[in-house]
C-alpha cells in the first residue's frame, strides 16, 4: 500500500468510526432494508457490511448467522475500492480473487455476490450493501437499480445516526435536519415501493399476455396440424393413384409427380411432429415414479431395426428412478438416440454411450437453467462419435424448425429437439448440448432427483 493509499484508508477508517456504528445493537430500520433487498433480488442472504482495519462487521444480516468475518476473506473489501461502481460476481468460483476463499468453498458458499458501496457525503466508502446466493445468478437492471436506491437509504440512516450523536450541541438544528432526512427517506422508500409495484403489475400483465399467446398458439398448432392432414391425405392418395395408373404415359411429368409425393410426405411428417409438440405444450401428463432402465428398454426395442442396420454399438449405465411421464421420456430418448444414428460418420462405426451420475445443485454448470430447484439432479448423457456440430450452434438446436443440415443431407422436420426441451422443462429439468465438428455430440438431460 503506497503512501497516498494508506493516507486515504486512514481517513476512511476515521470517517467510519465517526458514525459510532460499529458493534452497535440491531436496528429495525436496517433489518427491514436487508429483508426487502432479499425479496427484490430473490437471494437468501443480504447484508449491511461495514469494513474496518481487520474485519467486515454486519450492522444488519438477513439469512446469515455470523456477525463478522475477517477482512482478508471479505468480498466487500474489494467492493469499496471502486466506490462509484456496483461489484457483481456472477460465479465466484471462476474469479481468481475468490476461487480459493473459504467463504466460497465452505459455508455460506458465496457463489453470487452483488455489492453497492456505501459512500457517505464526503466520498468515503464505509462498506457495502450486498446480496448473496449460493448458486450462480444474474440480476436484472431493475433489481440493480433498486439495490442502489436501498443503499442510499442506508447511508441516510447512518447520517441520521451521526446527527443524533451530535445533537447535544445542535439539538434544535438537528430536529429540523432529522425531519428532513426522515422525510427524504420516506419519500424515496415510497418511490421505490411504487416503482416495484408498477414493475410487478407489468410483469403480471406480461405473463398473462404470454400465457394467452401460448395457449392461442398451441390451439392453432393442434387445429392446423389435425385439420390439414385430411386434404394432405387426398393429395397423397390421388398422386399415388396417378402414378400407378398413368406413370407410363406421363413422360417427364412422372418426375414432377414423384416430387409432389415427396413434398406431401414431408408435409405429413411436419404436421405429425407439430401435433406432438402441441400435445406436450398442453401440459397433459401422467406422472409417477418410473424406472429409467425400463424407459431405455422400451426405446431400444423400438429402435432395434435402426440400431441393427447401422451396426451401432450402444453402452448404457444403470439408470435411476425418476418422477416422470413414461411415454414422454421414451419420446425424448428415442429422439436423442435416433439423432446419434442419423448424424453418423460413414467412415466410423457408430458408438453411443448413455451415462448417468447424480449432480448436487451447487455443482451444476452456470449455463444450465432449471425449471425446478432441488438439492440434487440426475444427469443422463447421450454421447456419440458422429458428425458433431460447431458449439456456437448449440443454443439454436432446440428452437422449433431449426435445422443445421438440409433435408437432402439428413431427412427430418426440425421439431424433435424442440419436443425434447419442452418435455424436460415440463418435468422441472433442463437439456443442453455440446459438440465438436467431426468428433461427436453429447446431449445432457438434467432431471430432479426423486
Amino acid at each position: 500500500m503506497n503512501g497516498a493509499t494508506a493516507e486515504h484508508e486512514e481517513k476512511r477508517i476515521a470517517a467510519l468510526r465517526s458514525y459510532n456504528i460499529l458493534d452497535s445493537l440491531p436496528e429495525q430500520d436496517y433489518d427491514e432494508l436487508t429483508r426487502l433487498a432479499s425479496e427484490i433480488c430473490h437471494t437468501p442472504i443480504s447484508l449491511v457490511s461495514l469494513v474496518d482495519e481487520e474485519r467486515q462487521w454486519f450492522k444488519s444480516r438477513h439469512g446469515l448467522p455470523v456477525s463478522e468475518t475477517h477482512r482478508n476473506l471479505s468480498f466487500c473489501s474489494h467492493a469499496i475500492t471502486t466506490p462509484d461502481q456496483t461489484m457483481v460476481i456472477n460465479d465466484s468460483r471462476k474469479d481468481e480473487r475468490f476461487a480459493d476463499n473459504p467463504l466460497v468453498n465452505g459455508n455460506p458458499h458465496v457463489i453470487f455476490y452483488a455489492g453497492v458501496p456505501l459512500v457517505d457525503s464526503n466520498g468515503f466508502a464505509l462498506g457495502s450493501f450486498c446480496v448473496i446466493d449460493n448458486t450462480p445468478r444474474q440480476l436484472s437492471d431493475q433489481q440493480l437499480s433498486a439495490l442502489k436506491v436501498l443503499s442510499k437509504q442506508i447511508v441516510r440512516l447512518l447520517e441520521v445516526r451521526k446527527l443524533r450523536s451530535e445533537s447535544s450541541d445542535f439539538e434544535l438544528d438537528f430536529e429540523g435536519r432529522l425531519e428532513d432526512l426522515l422525510s427524504q427517506r420516506t419519500y424515496h422508500l415510497t418511490s421505490v415501493n411504487k416503482e416495484l409495484s408498477d414493475l410487478n403489475r407489468k410483469v403480471t400483465e406480461n405473463n398473462d399476455d404470454l400465457k394467452k399467446s401460448n395457449l392461442d398458439l398451441e390451439q392453432f398448432a393442434f387445429v392446423a396440424s389435425h385439420d390439414l392432414q385430411e386434404p394432405l391425405r387426398k393429395i397423397q392418395s390421388f398422386s399415388d393413384l396417378v402414378m400407378r395408373r398413368y406413370s407410363g404415359s406421363l413422360g417427364e411429368g412422372a418426375e414432377y409427380m414423384a416430387k409432389i409425393q415427396l413434398a406431401a410426405l414431408r408435409m405429413s411428417q411436419l404436421l405429425t411432429s407439430l401435433l406432438s409438440f402441441s400435445k406436450i405444450s398442453s401440459g397433459k401428463q401422467s406422472k409417477g415414479v418410473i424406472s429409467m432402465d425400463q424407459v431405455m428398454q422400451t426405446v431400444l426395442y423400438d429402435l432395434e431395426l435402426a440400431i441393427s442396420e447401422t451396426k451401432a454399438v450402444l453402452k448404457c449405465d444403470p439408470l435411476p428412478m425418476v418422477e416422470a411421464d413414461h411415454t414422454q421420456l421414451c419420446q425424448v430418448f428415442q429422439n436423442l438416440i435416433m439423432n446419434s444414428l442419423k448424424f453418423r460418420r460413414n467412415d466410423t462405426p457408430v458408438q453411443i454411450e448413455i451415462r448417468h451420475k447424480t449432480v448436487p445443485k451447487k455443482d451444476l454448470p452456470a449455463d444450465v437453467s432449471l425449471a425446478r430447484i432441488c438439492d440434487n439432479y440426475h444427469l443422463i448423457e447421450v454421447a456419440d462419435n458422429g458428425i458433431g456440430f460447431d458449439q456456437e450452434q448449440a443454443g439454436k438446436m432446440f428452437q422449433l424448425f431449426r435445422r443445421l443440415h438440409s433435408t437432402r443431407e439428413f431427412p427430418g422436420t426440425g421439431i424433435g429437439l424442440a419436443i425434447c426441451e419442452k418435455v424436460i422443462a415440463s418435468h422441472g429439468g433442463a437439456i443442453s448440448a455440446r459438440g465438436q465438428k467431426d468428433k461427436g455430440a453429447v446431449f445432457s438431460v438434467y432431471l430432479p432427483a426423486v
